[in-house]
C-alpha cells in the first residue's frame, strides 16, 4: 500500500499480487494474535532480519532469515534489507512505513495482509469482519486506514458477486 489516498483497482492489483515482504516484530505479534501467523507464512514468502528474531524471541516456521543490509536499530536494517532484496515492507509502525515510503519501497500492514489472503483465496472472504474487528480492538490503526481496509474489502465482495454471475 504506497498511501492512504490510493487508487482502489492499483491496490486490490497489488493485493492479488502480493508475495510476501521483509516483516517486522510488529506484525507478527498482529498476525499471532488475529490467529494467522501460521496461514500467512504458508501462504506468502516472510522473510525475517536477526533483529526482529531477537525482538520477537524467535524465528517461527515456515519464515526464512535474510541477512541483514546494515547493523543498527531494527526499524532501519528492516527497511535496507527490503530495499536491497526488492521486497515489500511488512509492518504496524508508523516509523518503519515512513522509512519504507521514502525509500520508494511497497508497504503492507496486518489489515492489507489478512485482505491479500483472501483475494487470493487462501481466507474465505466471509471470515474478514470478524478479522477486521478482532484487529481493531488492538490495533492502532487510523480510522483512515481502517477506511481503506473496508472499502477494499467491498470491492473483493462486488468481484466476487460479479464472477458469480
Amino acid at each position: 500500500m504506497q498511501n492512504i489516498s490510493c487508487d482502489l483497482d492499483a491496490l486490490l492489483r497489488e493485493l492479488q499480487g502480493f508475495r510476501g515482504g521483509v516483516i517486522d516484530t510488529s506484525t507478527l505479534i498482529y498476525l499471532e494474535r488475529l490467529g494467522m501467523l501460521s496461514r500467512t507464512a504458508r501462504c506468502f514468502s516472510l522473510l525475517l532480519i536477526p533483529q526482529v528474531v531477537a525482538e520477537y524471541g524467535a524465528q517461527p516456521e515456515g519464515m526464512d532469515l535474510a541477512a541483514a543490509s546494515c547493523s543498527g536499530m531494527t526499524d532501519e536494517a528492516l527497511c535496507q534489507t527490503a530495499h536491497t532484496l526488492g521486497q515489500p515492507v511488512l509492518s504496524e509502525d508508523k516509523q518503519v512505513l515512513r522509512r519504507a515510503r521514502a525509500l520508494k519501497l511497497y508497504f503492507y500492514n496486518s489489515l492489507m495482509i489478512v485482505l491479500a489472503l483472501c483475494a487470493q483465496g487462501y481466507l474465505p472472504l466471509s471470515t474478514f469482519p470478524e478479522l477486521r474487528h478482532t484487529l481493531y480492538a488492538f490495533s492502532r490503526y487510523s480510522p483512515g486506514v481502517l477506511a481503506v481496509g473496508d472499502a477494499v474489502y467491498e470491492a473483493l465482495l462486488r468481484q466476487m458477486q460479479a464472477n458469480w454471475r
